[in-house]
């Protein structure tokens, strides 16, 4: 999966790249924005360490993601953008065993806030950007299975979290633009039967209406 998404990441990139145009087609646009979007998500295994779960590495499933924004771009400085986001994210577990468990069935949700900076090159209908963000995760896991590993389902917690952000932002009117972009995003759950680390992957549509 790793190796799979490392390819999509450079393919996506390089798309944007060959999309930027010549010629001037819209106004940059400043001020604020508020914006929804949806996706695909290509989870990494979630690697389980510590506590009575033990240690192990456990497959997902792709999911989906779905969430909202709020952001402003300051008319002095349009090279740069604020946003605070929400999103929630769900993948499963594949049936699998690892080791002396096994996995029957289960998922993984999680419930997001994020604060982001952008940077963003605000020219021409084509408006590519790059951003950082720090937030807040809550994860929470369901599910059936056996042996040590097993008991890192049906367990709740929240953790720090961050995400790395490439997209950019096509304009079809001066205060409406679709984002389409990726993401990769990271947390590390202390569950009480031990650590889970989450990297999402993520491919992104959304709408955003400027004010």
């Amino acid at each position: 999966m790793r190796n799979w998404t490392e390819y999509a990441l450079c393919g996506f990139v390089a798309c944007l790249l060959l999309f930027i145009p010549a010629g001037n087609a819209a106004a940059a646009g400043s001020g604020g924005y508020v914006g929804v979007f949806g996706g695909y998500t290509m989870p990494d295994d979630l690697e389980v360490s510590g506590g009575s779960a033990g240690s192990g590495d456990l497959g997902l499933d792709s999911g989906y993601v779905a969430g909202l924004k709020g952001g402003y771009i300051p008319p002095q400085m349009q090279y740069v953008a604020v946003e605070l986001e929400y999103f929630y994210t769900s993948n499963d577990f594949e049936n699998q065993a690892v080791g002396a468990s096994r996995i029957n069935s289960g998922d993984i949700t999680t419930n997001n806030l994020f604060v982001n900076a952008l940077l963003r090159y605000p020219v021409n209908w084509f408006q590519p950007y790059v951003g950082l963000g720090i937030g807040w995760s809550w994860g929470e896991t369901s599910g059936s299975g056996t042996g040590s590993l097993s008991r890192i389902l049906n367990q709740d917690a929240n953790d720090f979290a961050w995400q790395f952000l490439i997209g950019a932002d096509f304009v079809f009117h001066p205060q409406w633009a679709i984002d389409v972009g990726y993401r990769y995003v990271n947390c590390e759950y202390g569950f009480d039967t031990g650590d889970g680390e989450l990297t999402n992957h993520m491919i992104t549509v959304g709408l955003k209406y400027r004010f």
